[in-house]
């Protein structure tokens, strides 16, 4: 018996789709709506095809990743700034809590506390983050921070 994931990356396919936008993320709920976005997310990554913002969502794995969907996340606020900031707002506090959890590596708690930093600047003023970024990587330890 297949999963839901199964079930969406065969519809995915179906449709032909490469790219997932705003219309194509709302077929994609009315067709799955007991699925979360984070199921939905997952299938679609699976699958090799790119979503668009704000349904992308901001990647916490990795400096690399939280960067790119920040800058992805900047573009999107100047047409939808609510839905962009709550976004990041949420993310901030999901990864707050991962950085204060005891049972994570100290490693990876330092890097969940510089992502909230990350966030914050964002938060502050997205038309500024890229530039920031760039500065705060030349200041960044590589060997501190873990890339997963």
């Amino acid at each position: 018996m297949a999963n839901k994931t199964d079930d969406i990356r065969r519809l995915l396919r179906e449709r032909g789709w490469f790219r997932i936008g705003a219309d194509e993320w709302r077929r994609l709920s009315e067709a799955f709506p007991r699925a979360t976005e984070s199921r939905l997310r997952k299938a679609i990554s699976e699958a090799g095809l790119e979503l668009d913002q704000p349904w992308r969502g901001v990647d916490t794995h990795s400096l690399d990743g939280l960067e790119k969907t920040l800058t992805d996340l900047a573009d999107f606020y100047t047409r939808e700034p609510k839905v962009a900031r709550k976004l990041v707002i949420a993310a901030k506090d999901k990864t707050r809590f991962a950085a204060r959890n005891p049972k994570v590596a100290g490693e990876k708690r330092a890097l969940k506390l510089e992502m909230v930093d990350w966030m914050l600047v964002w938060l502050g003023d997205p038309a500024v983050f890229a530039v920031w970024a760039r500065l705060r990587r030349q200041q960044l330890n590589p060997a501190k921070l873990i890339q997963p």
